[in-house]
């Protein structure tokens, strides 16, 4: 059964999307059209959850007939699409689900891979899974300033609600009660769990700085960790993928909670990787 030889685990909100995009334009690597394939954040999914997750599929491989193809991806649209449809079924979210998706008859060869922020905060469970799954995968971690994190999140969650929250604390509220209750950037309890389950030799963690400063060495470091060739030809490197859409300016009291929300993460990243690393993170 053919499994990804790397994932990028997240963090959210800090250049997967951005990653997604430079590797796919690598001939020699190969990366779904499912930029996310959240599987093994899936595993106990009820059964609503997983009609959603049939649903997504079947819209990106609308969007792939359709010819609007992710930046960096080339091949056959129509192909791809009936790749993405065959995955929906009654295997679906299974481990033989999983592993089809890197049988595609273009990933033989080159370097597989998938990026789902998701994974960075699987839990016990969801970690034994994946390393039995996969034990000679490797796995990228891009870490972004905790509080910057927290408040990209926090729009992001704004904006795909379509709510203005400007009618005072009882919005505002509402929505930093969602982002605790779905971090996604939890790195002081995350990243000491990966490196246990998979080693750190396996875990390859840089900061979200290298993205905006540093992109190329960052794309060099992680195709050489990965396997991959190297490539000259990235376009659009410096470019932001998924930029935060604007929302209604945040009030102060909101950017305090934020802050004191992420403080403890920023403890914890000076204390693991040193105050430079840190500062590399913005």
């Amino acid at each position: 059964m053919a499994m990804p030889d790397f994932i990028g685990i997240g963090a959210q909100k800090a250049g997967t999307t951005w990653l997604y995009d430079m590797l796919a334009q690598n001939p020699s690597i190969w990366l779904p059209p499912l930029k996310e394939v959240h599987f093994f954040d899936y595993l106990d999914a009820p059964p609503a959850r997983r009609l959603k997750r049939a649903a997504h599929i079947e819209k990106v491989a609308g969007r792939l007939e359709r010819g609007k193809l992710d930046k960096g991806s080339e091949g056959d649209g129509a192909a791809k699409a009936a790749h993405l449809r065959s995955l929906v079924g009654d295997h679906l979210l299974t481990q033989d689900w999983y592993g089809s998706i890197f049988d595609y008859p273009d990933a033989k060869g080159r370097v597989t891979g998938e990026i789902t922020p998701a994974y960075l905060e699987l839990d016990e469970k969801g970690m034994a899974t994946l390393s039995d799954m996969l034990p000679k995968t490797r796995f990228v971690l891009i870490i972004r300033e905790p509080a910057a994190r927290t408040m990209s999140q926090l729009k992001m969650a704004v904006a795909r609600s379509k709510a203005d929250p400007s009618g005072g604390t009882k919005d505002w509220a509402f929505f930093l009660k969602k982002i605790k209750t779905n971090t996604r950037g939890n790195y002081q309890t995350a990243i000491p769990l990966w490196q246990q389950s998979v080693g750190a030799e396996r875990l390859l963690i840089r900061p979200f700085g290298m993205v905006r400063h540093q992109p190329a060495a960052l794309i060099r470091e992680i195709e050489a960790f990965i396997g991959a060739e190297h490539f000259d030809s990235y376009t659009d490197m410096s470019e932001p993928s998924h930029k935060t859409k604007e929302v209604a300016a945040v009030p102060d009291w909101v950017a305090r909670e934020v802050e004191e929300m992420a403080a403890p993460q920023k403890d914890y990243l000076i204390e693991a990787f040193g105050e430079e690393f840190y500062k590399n993170t913005r």
